[in-house]
């Protein structure tokens, strides 16, 4: 992957990848949500891809970031808590593994800050909440359940606190 940036004027920049270019404007949104932009996003197309690979249909798929920074420079995430609310014709155990799936295996911007900040999740899947404020495991987490790549978990079930 290779990624460039270029300053345009007035706290506009440029990012272009081999496809296309994207315009961030640093007065209307800072790198700083671009990339909590881009975690939450970056977990939505792992549900979304989850679900449809297992042949589900997803109808809604928002996600939150409720995010502390430290105090002190560099002001690097504290705690951060993901609010999904899912809409699916899966069954609740089913989502929540998506979600696990997501923030423990797939995820790579979210586990890019697993070192430095304590995650929590909460979950509503239908209208009903079937997670509220829990944490998922955080600090060194060369530990935890590691792919190959996304098409190795048949299944979409790979992360192990689901397997209980």
């Amino acid at each position: 992957m290779k990624i460039k940036t270029r300053y345009i004027d007035e706290m506009k920049f440029e990012i272009i990848n081999d496809k296309t270019t994207m315009i961030i404007d640093a007065k209307e949104m800072s790198p700083v949500e671009v990339f909590t932009g881009a975690m939450i996003s970056c977990s939505g197309v792992d549900i979304v891809h989850l679900a449809t690979k297992q042949g589900y249909e997803i109808k809604k798929c928002e996600i939150e970031a409720d995010i502390i920074k430290k105090e002190s420079y560099p002001q690097t995430f504290k705690e951060v808590t993901f609010i999904y609310d899912i809409e699916s014709n899966a069954d609740d155990v089913v989502a929540k593994r998506w979600v696990l799936s997501s923030l423990e295996t797939y995820c790579s911007t979210i586990n890019n800050i697993r070192n430095t900040a304590k995650i929590y999740y909460t979950i509503k899947h239908n209208s009903n909440v079937i997670a509220y404020k829990e944490a998922i495991l955080s600090g060194n987490s060369t530990g935890g359940h590691q792919l190959e790549n996304f098409d190795d978990d048949l299944e979409g079930m790979g992360c192990a606190c689901c397997n209980h």
